[in-house]
């Protein structure tokens, strides 16, 4: 299946810790497992997705968590895998709502564009991962998203 990333914070270390290499388009191609990777450099080009999965990867403001978390939301089978790869790196995961409406449940990112284009890929079950940090993200924060994403896509 042909995987999808967009990252908030640059593609360079996803480009070299995932191993992908430059087509002549110059976008950044790969496969890792059985999936082919391609990194888009326009969160619009997610919007319309079909047949594919689709991983995000954003930054969080300040909020009730701790430095080093990993915020997540997405589909239940993603989810899963990304809280599996969290456990066998004794990592934190938390799952949030993208939503701007107040939750008491739940913490929410207020990410409303994003949020509605989630809701998009759930109507067509595109399967999809976002994943955010706290800002600044340092290497080993880097170094953490690129362990979730191999750990999520070589299940």
């Amino acid at each position: 299946m042909k995987c999808i990333l967009y990252s908030e914070l640059g593609s360079d270390f996803l480009v070299q810790g995932l191993g992908l290499h430059e087509e002549e388009q110059g976008s950044f191609t790969g496969k890792l497992g059985r999936h082919e990777i391609e990194i888009t450099s326009s969160p619009d080009s997610l919007k319309n997705q079909e047949e594919v999965q689709v991983i995000y990867i954003g930054k969080a403001e300040p909020g009730p968590y701790r430095d080093g978390d990993v915020l997540m939301a997405g589909s239940d089978d993603l989810l899963d895998r990304a809280f599996h790869a969290l456990d066998e790196m004794e990592q934190r995961g938390v799952v949030v709502g993208l939503s701007s409406e107040a939750d008491s449940y739940q913490l929410n990112l207020n990410r409303d564009e994003l949020n509605q284009t989630t809701l998009a890929w759930k109507e067509k079950k595109v399967p999809f991962l976002c994943l955010f940090m706290r800002e600044p993200v340092d290497l080993e924060g880097q170094a953490k998203l690129v362990t979730i994403i191999r750990k999520v896509l070589n299940d």
